[in-house]
């Protein structure tokens, strides 16, 4: 286990490919990031690190729609910004023209927009989940056309989220809890496919439905996590139930050749704080998590279900075993592992390229890592980090050696738990650490006095798009199944700035 030097700074965030870090310190943004819009209550500011691209402001002018509330590039020439009662208006970086996209649904948990993943020959599509008169609606708008379909009137009472399937077929619309049917499947064009369950399913089964949507990375299989535990594996060609995944309280596989018999792991923690793991003598029970009853939603079910790289297996937790993670086999429908912590699991993550390598976060910053295809023990990786950093894989290629972000309140390092690799000069390869910084005080061209003609235009002022940026000023920016399985054990240069208003659709650029 090698690690790197400990990283002040706060908000360390991956770029989207893995290989880049951004992070804040002494009020300033750290340059790691080829793609950065930083969100603020009362500016968003896309900066570019690459050419001579001055960066683009959009302020919020009189504030009449509220603060921002966030931000999100669509493709390369796109960006969505949202204000905090809803309000959502999409920005061409091209050519800078503003189009109000109306408002958004806000009373669900998760965003009410959602970009279909991008396929060859696809028209850009991005879903917007609103609410007019009572009413959910979907549209889907198209930013390469500026056009959007007609807003769809949705089946739902209370739409709570959506989803795309990773290849961009399918869109799932979750519904409120108590309603029935629970999630509905629509294509690309809006048009309602399926639903799940039926209404008779529903009320034969009563209580609360479909609480989460997961789908493989494959996209050939959709996870429907439930409240009363089970976790329901759904085909994606007709929707109908592959099997039904049951936590139980007790593990026994009395009855199961011993070759057959699912592992069961249990960590153990000596007096000098050595991990290590045993095999479970059966009949055993996982450790609850909660010694009474509750009737809180959210702590009801399944608390997390997520597919490995390749859509083979699904690693899944049940609010009342915090503590156990389940690896579930998809090509054969069994339990596939076990693994029982000595502390409650904070987040399971699968390896973006090592299919079969799941890595558990129980914040006590340690790295445990679990090859599923192996059938050795899980193994920690202990490192002497303070606190309980939040760990996250940095996006590595399957025959490179591990790394893992270990992002603290205001601090973050690196991990390498198979050891760091080098290249010449003796620097770590795989992940830019460091990088440039804006330093304060720097003076910005507005496009207003550019226009007005107080102020020439810069002769580097060409149009860009959000992929090229520069280092940021951040004490500005920071203002303010019908088969169930038979059994459960056989799963972020200086330059000059552009402000735009946002009830004024005038070019940024």
């Amino acid at each position: 286990m090698e690690m790197s030097q400990r990283h002040e700074g706060a908000h360390g965030t991956i770029s989207p490919r893995g290989s880049l870090i951004a992070h804040t310190s002494d009020s300033k943004l750290r340059r790691q990031y080829k793609n950065i819009a930083i969100v603020s209550n009362k500016l968003v500011e896309v900066q570019a690190v690459e050419g001579h691209a001055h960066p683009t402001r959009i302020e919020n002018g009189s504030g009449s729609l509220g603060r921002f509330a966030a931000a999100d590039f669509v493709g390369r020439h796109h960006l969505l910004t949202f204000w905090e009662f809803g309000r959502v208006k999409i920005w061409n970086l091209s050519t800078g023209e503003g189009t109000d996209l109306g408002e958004l649904k806000t009373t669900g948990d998760e965003p009410a927009w959602q970009q279909r993943p991008e396929s060859t020959g696809d028209i850009r599509t991005i879903a917007l989940l609103t609410r007019p008169a009572a009413e959910d609606t979907l549209t889907m708008h198209f930013p390469e056309l500026s056009t959007s379909m007609q807003p769809l009137k949705l089946p739902t009472v209370d739409a709570q989220s959506m989803s795309w399937s990773p290849d961009g077929r399918w869109l799932a619309v979750l519904d409120t809890p108590t309603a029935s049917p629970s999630v509905y499947f629509f294509t690309p064009d809006a048009h309602q496919y399926r639903s799940y369950p039926s209404a008779a399913a529903q009320e034969a089964e009563g209580g609360l439905g479909v609480k989460a949507v997961t789908w493989s990375a494959d996209s050939r299989v959709v996870a429907l996590l439930r409240y009363d535990g089970t976790v329901v594996l759904l085909n994606t060609t007709t929707f109908t139930p592959l099997a039904i995944i049951k936590h139980t309280t007790t593990v026994e596989q009395s009855n199961v050749p011993p070759h057959q018999q699912t592992p069961i792991w249990r960590e153990a923690v000596s007096a000098s704080n050595e991990r290590s793991y045993t095999l479970a003598s059966q009949p055993v029970s996982p450790p609850l998590s909660r010694t009474k009853p509750t009737t809180e939603p959210t702590e009801l079910g399944v608390a997390e279900a997520s597919f490995n790289s390749d859509g083979g297996y699904l690693a899944t937790r049940d609010e009342r075993m915090l503590s156990t993670v389940w690896i579930w086999n998809v090509a054969t429908l069994a339990a596939h592992a076990v693994v029982m912590q000595h502390s409650n699991v904070r987040k399971v993550q699968w390896h973006p390229s090592r299919a079969s390598l799941v890595m558990f976060d129980c914040g006590e910053g340690i790295t445990y890592l679990f090859d599923v295809a192996a059938s050795s023990a899980p193994v920690a990786v202990n490192a002497p980090l303070p606190g309980s950093p939040i760990l996250t894989w940095l996006h590595t290629a399957a025959e490179a050696k591990l790394a893992v972000l270990a992002a603290a309140k205001h601090s973050f390092w690196i991990l390498y738990p198979e050891g760091a690799e080098l290249v010449s000069g003796d620097a770590r390869a795989g992940i830019e650490v460091g990088g440039e910084e804006f330093e304060e005080g720097a003076s910005e061209d507005s496009l207003l006095d550019i226009l007005s003609g107080r102020k020439p235009a810069p002769p580097y002022v060409t149009e860009q798009s959000y992929t090229q940026m520069v280092e940021l000023e951040m004490g500005e920016a920071e203002q303010g199944a019908d088969e169930a399985f038979d059994d459960t054990f056989r799963e972020k240069r200086k330059a000059d700035t552009d402000v735009v208003d946002p009830l004024d659709d005038s070019q940024i650029f």
